[in-house]
């Protein structure tokens, strides 16, 4: 497993209710990228910049419903905890909080990507990915740049058709075949 750590929130400038969380492992070399709805990577922003900010802190972090619930946690109990991302599924990240030295019966907490990051950046529960995810989902972490690859398998179908569009209108052929696959494979009523 690969542990990643939360670095940015970007935007998409021809998408403006899409945010885009940009993860990457603890030597910074790699990132991947999570595209999410824009009211959470709203929340996401103000909650990462409230922890930065001793200040703000008080007013905004440590009110927050999700500061409270992982509050009520011993200390003890959450430094036995990991959010474990194992894999893709209809182009959602599926993230798990576990416990170590867990009981073989006890069943995982399943999490959306986004409640993940947001329990991660709140409580500094550990987040990992499996090896093999990283490798295929991950790209290379260029430092500064404004710029940065978004897996095809993980976009919402709206931004897929868009990206078809052009694909089609540059006369792009192998690119439009492949995001008309992935359409067909992720929404086959489209």
């Amino acid at each position: 497993m690969i542990q990643v750590k939360f670095k940015q929130l970007m935007e998409i400038k021809q998408a403006k209710l899409v945010g885009l969380i940009m993860l990457v492992d603890m030597e910074e070399k790699r990132q991947l990228i999570v595209v999410t709805d824009h009211p959470t990577s709203m929340y996401i922003s103000a909650t990462s910049e409230a922890k930065r900010h001793s200040q703000a802190r008080s007013k905004f972090f440590e009110r927050s419903a999700l500061y409270a619930a992982v509050s009520l946690l011993p200390d003890e109990m959450r430094k036995l905890m990991y959010v474990h991302v194992d894999g893709l599924f209809g182009g959602q990240y599926q993230a798990q909080l576990i416990r170590r030295n867990a009981d073989i019966n006890e069943e995982p907490h399943l999490l959306r990507m986004s409640e993940a990051v947001l329990l991660s950046i709140v409580s500094d529960i550990p987040m990992y990915i499996d090896d093999h995810l990283w490798r295929i989902q991950s790209t290379v972490y260029k430092k500064n740049s404004s710029e940065t690859s978004i897996p095809m398998n993980t976009l919402p179908l709206d931004m897929l058709k868009e990206a078809l569009r052009q694909a089609i209108d540059k006369e792009e052929y192998e690119t439009a075949k492949l995001l008309n696959d992935e359409i067909h494979n992720r929404f086959p009523e489209e």
